[in-house]
C-alpha cells in the first residue's frame, strides 16, 4: 500500500480519537502496550536479550514496542550469532555475544531443532501436546559456551550497575538456569521476562508455578502473562511473563 496513504489514514484515524494497527501487530499488541508501560515505569536503558534466535526480539522491541535504547544480545548457534553480529553492525545500540547463559561457566550440548527458534539444552518432549511435533524435533547438536551472567556482565556492559536493565530470557525450558546465573547481580535487575510453560514441551522443564514462585522468591512480582501458544482447544502451552523487582519501586505495580 502506498506509504503516504496509509500516513494519511492513520493521521486522519487519530483528529477522530482512533488508531489505525496494521494486522500482523494485532498478535502482540497487549504486550507491546504492557512494556511500553513497564519501561517507562522503570526507565528501562538497557535490554538483556538472551537466546536472541534470529533477531525476533531485537525487531519486536525496535519496530513495535519503540524501544530505541542499548540491547545486549547472547545466542550460542554459530550460525544465527553470525548473522545477528552483521545485521548489528548497523545499529551502535546493539551488541551481539556468541554465547550461551546458565548457570555454571562450562559447554554443554545444544539440541538444534527443525525450527531453531525450539532450539534448547533440553531434549523435545510432544507427548503433552503434538502441535509442534514437525518443527521441535532435533536435526543436529553443537558444542556451545556455557557463561555465567554475573560472571560476564562486567566485560560486555561495565557500567551495568548504573544502568537500569529489563533481563529476557526465552532458552525453551532453560531460562531458571540463566536467572540463577546472574547471582546477586539479579537483584539490582529492574524487570525481566520470561517464557513460562503450562505444557512441559521438553524433558526436565519446569512448570508456570514453579518458574512464576522461583522468581518471586528471588523479588518479582508479575505484572502480567500473555499467552505465546494455544493447542487446537484454545489451551494455553506457554505464556510470556513480565515481571518487576518490587525493591526497586517506590510503589505500586504497572
Amino acid at each position: 500500500m502506498n506509504p503516504r496513504l496509509i500516513k494519511f489514514v492513520q493521521n486522519t484515524a487519530r483528529s477522530l480519537g482512533y488508531e489505525v494497527i496494521p494486522t500482523w501487530r494485532m498478535r502482540k499488541l497487549d504486550l507491546v502496550l504492557h512494556l511500553r508501560k513497564v519501561f517507562d515505569l522503570l526507565k528501562i536503558d538497557t535490554v538483556l536479550d538472551v537466546g536472541a534466535n534470529e533477531g525476533q526480539y531485537y525487531d519486536f522491541l525496535r519496530t513495535q514496542v519503540g524501544y530505541t535504547g542499548d540491547i545486549i544480545s547472547f545466542e550460542p548457534i554459530s550460525a544465527h550469532a553470525s548473522a545477528l553480529t552483521a545485521r548489528a553492525g548497523g545499529d551502535a545500540k546493539w551488541k551481539v555475544h556468541g554465547v550461551a547463559l546458565g548457570d555454571a561457566e562450562t559447554t554443554l550440548t545444544l539440541n538444534v531443532m527443525k525450527d531453531s527458534d525450539f532450539s534448547s539444552m533440553l531434549k523435545p518432549d510432544d507427548s503433552p501436546t503434538a502441535l509442534f511435533r514437525d518443527v521441535n524435533y532435533v536435526v543436529r547438536q553443537e558444542q556451545v559456551r556455557v557463561r555465567r551472567l554475573d560472571g560476564m556482565i562486567g566485560e560486555v556492559l561495565p557500567d551495568w550497575a548504573d544502568r537500569n536493565i529489563y533481563l529476557k530470557a526465552d532458552t525453551q525450558g532453560y531460562d531458571l538456569q540463566v536467572f540463577e546465573g546472574a547471582g546477586d547481580m539479579l537483584g539490582r535487575v529492574r524487570g525481566l521476562q520470561t517464557e513460562v510453560a503450562v505444557k512441559l514441551i521438553y524433558q526436565g522443564m519446569p512448570d508456570y508455578v514453579t518458574s512464576i514462585a522461583t522468581l518471586n522468591r528471588k523479588g518479582f512480582e508479575m505484572t502480567g502473562l500473555f499467552p505465546v501458544s494455544r493447542d487446537k482447544r484454545l489451551c494455553v502451552i506457554e505464556y510470556d511473563c513480565v515481571m518487576v523487582n518490587t525493591r526497586g519501586l517506590s510503589g505500586g505495580v504497572v
